[in-house]
């Protein structure tokens, strides 16, 4: 038996026929972080999709406890893309709540106030996701992750629009999560914030 929690083994991805990019492989344990780079473009967000379950990928697989299994894969897994999947027209404590109950995770409002705090959106418990600014609401979905408490994080470009306070709270709950036995895989482009993740 394996330590890894994923396996990919030579993974790839197509559009409109043609490959994306050469095949990818990659192992990852508990603990372990691994980013994904490249131009715009080049095929980063389709390959993220591909192995959170979103679509089919065209060629490899993908292997999570040394299983295929897609059920038990979801169920261990969160993926946070472009398009952050808050509700606008749900308060960030009703997003909060949707959230848990979508994923059947019992949370009390001491829960969902303690998370919306961490995420530097303490006072904004009420407020619409509608009116928040461009970072509020990536903070707002990135909570997601505290809240539903996954082993595994697959993040495409998860720094966009947050500001310089918002990307070092980000840097610390992704180290927590890898200290606490979590796995990461993530896309980014800013090499900067790349070194001082893989340190």
């Amino acid at each position: 038996m394996t330590t890894d929690l994923l396996q990919i083994k030579q993974a790839q991805c197509q559009r409109a026929g043609e490959l994306l990019f050469a095949p990818v492989s990659l192992q990852l344990a508990s603990g372990e972080l691994a980013v994904i780079t490249g131009a715009n473009g080049s095929g980063k967000t389709t390959l993220l999709q591909a192995l959170a379950g979103l679509s089919l990928l065209s060629a490899g697989e993908r292997l999570y406890r040394d299983s295929t299994s897609l059920a038990t894969w979801l169920a261990d897994s969160h993926y946070l893309g472009h398009k952050l999947g808050n509700q606008s027209n749900l308060s960030c404590t009703e997003n909060l709540q949707f959230v848990a109950n979508v994923n059947q995770v019992a949370v009390t409002d001491a829960d969902i106030e303690d998370v919306l705090s961490n995420a530097g959106l303490a006072g904004y418990d009420f407020q619409l996701a509608s009116n928040l600014s461009a970072g509020q609401k990536k903070r707002l979905a990135l909570s997601r992750l505290l809240l539903l408490n996954k082993q595994f994080w697959l993040l495409d470009e998860p720094f966009v629009n947050l500001d310089h306070a918002g990307c070092e709270w980000l840097h610390q709950i992704i180290e927590n999560h890898l200290n606490n036995g979590g796995a990461a895989l993530l896309s980014a482009h800013d090499n900067e914030k790349i070194h001082q993740l893989a340190h």
